[in-house]
């Protein structure tokens, strides 16, 4: 897969022959969907030699890796030192002996990965991880559970041996996690093999176990959509609404938990009060606002190339075109002197500028490409700090 794959592309790879309209509509959220055909690319994204290498010659901190064995997750200090750095002979050896080596987040540390997850980031609207799993021959890693956020799997190499359960009544909220001897699991209901290059996709509340099949270790890559829920917007919404309903700041009522009948009745009185005020002050955009501005901030960066472009310096002429997958937002905002600035904002960064300059900058962003030399503004050494910036936080690239 190349590094400019579109958003399509990306979820088509795992959903295909099914349209991104078909699968929101019959499966996301519902039930389970297994791609009939092989991916060439989607067994591309990983190899088992790309993960021999990160475990022999990459950083491994502690939160980089865990392992798992028969079900059971295996304590850090059976691979790790007294000091806590990672013993890789130590993850090797486990390995050997039946445990299955877990790799988080990988995403964050591999340019392949995390460029596939910026591209299906556009298609959910929701923040994407991976986790990569190796399971040695005849192994399982984990027994049956269900997960608190939707998965695809992406089987590398190897395969695994899919069991399908029942599904959680209601879907479950971020850190409602199956807990073995509470939750049902329901019945098996459906048995697979997954092989290389096949994708599956798993809704949150699904029980699911999947041991290892045949004399290959199994290398998956488990691809997570984080989702954010209507219960969270409304929250937010109610949070902001209540900035601007004064009694919202009273303390709660010293008798409120000691005294019944008419008591009780006049407390739940203000209580529907001011759910009616929520209902009327709540706003659908200052909120959409917030968790734009939360999500755009929120997106790790993506700055291949452009330390190469800063050290070289960017002259008037040279062409800056729009890094495929990069979020960011518009907002007006106060400044030191009271008034009201625009400025744009990414991860990591929000960049003030004239409104004489956004307002330029906004129609070339529209365009997507643009050079230095085709602004007309009052203020170049603005322009060219403000341009600069914006390719040091990713979101202009110089053309090849």
């Amino acid at each position: 897969m190349s590094l400019d794959t579109s958003a399509q592309d990306a979820l088509a790879m795992m959903i295909a022959p099914l349209s991104a309209d078909e699968f929101f509509a019959e499966y996301y959220e519902r039930r389970h969907f297994r791609k009939p055909q092989k991916s060439e690319a989607a067994a591309a994204l990983l190899s088992l030699d790309r993960i021999d290498e990160i475990l022999s010659d990459s950083e491994l901190p502690p939160t980089s890796i865990s392992m798992a064995k028969s079900g059971e997750g295996l304590p850090e200090t059976e691979y790790t030192f007294a000091n806590g750095v990672v013993d890789r002979g130590s993850v090797l050896d486990n390995f050997r002996d039946g445990a299955t080596i877990v790799l988080p987040q990988l995403h964050l540390a591999d340019g392949k990965l995390y460029q596939f997850c910026l591209a299906l980031e556009r298609q959910f609207g929701a923040r994407i991880q991976t986790n990569i799993y190796l399971t040695p021959p005849s192994a399982h890693g984990f027994g049956v559970h269900y997960d608190d956020h939707d998965v695809f799997v992406i089987q590398i190499s190897g395969a695994k041996e899919w069991e399908i359960y029942g599904d959680r009544d209601g879907l479950p909220f971020k850190g409602e996690s199956f807990r073995k001897g509470v939750h049902d699991t329901g019945d098996l209901k459906e048995k697979f093999v997954l092989n290389p290059g096949e994708c599956l996709y798993v809704p949150r509340g699904t029980a699911h176990r999947a041991p290892n099949h045949g004399d290959e270790p199994s290398l998956h890559i488990t691809v997570g959509i984080l989702v954010q829920t209507w219960a969270e917007f409304m929250l937010e919404a109610m949070a902001e609404a209540s900035l601007r309903i004064p009694e919202m700041r009273h303390s709660l009522p010293r008798d409120l938990f000691f005294e019944g009948g008419e008591v009780t009745e006049r407390h739940a009185q203000t209580f529907r009060h001011l759910v009616n005020e929520l209902a009327e002050k709540a706003s659908f955009d200052a909120t959409l606002a917030a968790f734009s501005g939360n999500f755009v901030r929120g997106q790790g960066p993506r700055l291949r190339g452009a330390l190469l472009s800063l050290a070289n310096g960017i002259g008037p002429d040279d062409l800056l075109t729009i890094r495929e997958h990069i979020l960011f937002s518009f907002e007006a905002a106060p400044n030191e002197d009271g008034g009201i600035e625009q400025q744009i904002v990414l991860s990591g960064a929000s960049i003030p500028m004239s409104d004489e300059l956004a307002d330029q900058l906004r129609e070339k962003i529209a365009a997507g490409s643009m050079r230095k030399s085709d602004f007309s503004v009052s203020d170049s050494e603005e322009l060219n700090d403000v341009i600069d910036t914006l390719v040091a936080y990713g979101l202009l690239l110089r053309a090849s």
